[in-house]
């Protein structure tokens, strides 16, 4: 990651190492996901942005960083699609590198990356090809817990 003056992250420049085009809007998307800490759904960033931005403009920024090994889908309880930011030189555009779990909580209905918690490897199942493995634990973030 690169930083600015006083530890800002650039977020151009990331936008710029991933080989991402530095739109006002792309630039402002890395933001609120750097930001946010968590799982963001395609409603959630148009509200963040007060539906300034039409969902295809959403939808293509979101493919063109996941093509290029920015962020990550996660799952959700309703099956919805969630992103999530891939880990620093975890992903590139060819290949996607997520041997961990995930999180959802039954209140806020959040997904939280599970980094600790590591996904077991399957080498082979008799006829069958496994392309991806899915560990997701459900419960009550440590947020909702307390409430």
């Amino acid at each position: 990651m690169k930083l600015k003056n006083n530890n800002l992250l650039d977020y151009r420049c990331i936008l710029s190492e991933k080989g991402i085009s530095r739109t006002k809007f792309r630039t402002d998307l890395v933001n609120f996901f750097y930001s946010s800490n968590k799982s963001l759904s395609v409603e959630e960033i148009l509200m963040h942005f007060d539906n300034s931005i039409n969902k295809v403009t959403v939808y293509r920024s979101l493919v063109s960083f996941e093509n290029k090994g920015l962020i990550h889908k996660v799952p959700d309880t309703n099956n919805l699609m969630r992103y999530s930011l891939c880990r620093e030189n975890e992903c590139n555009s060819r290949s996607h590198n997520h041997n961990h779990g995930h999180f959802i909580c039954y209140s806020c209905n959040e997904t939280f990356c599970l980094e600790g918690v590591k996904s077991p490897e399957i080498i082979e199942i008799k006829g069958f090809y496994v392309k991806e493995l899915k560990l997701t634990a459900e419960g009550y973030c440590q947020q909702c817990y307390k409430n």
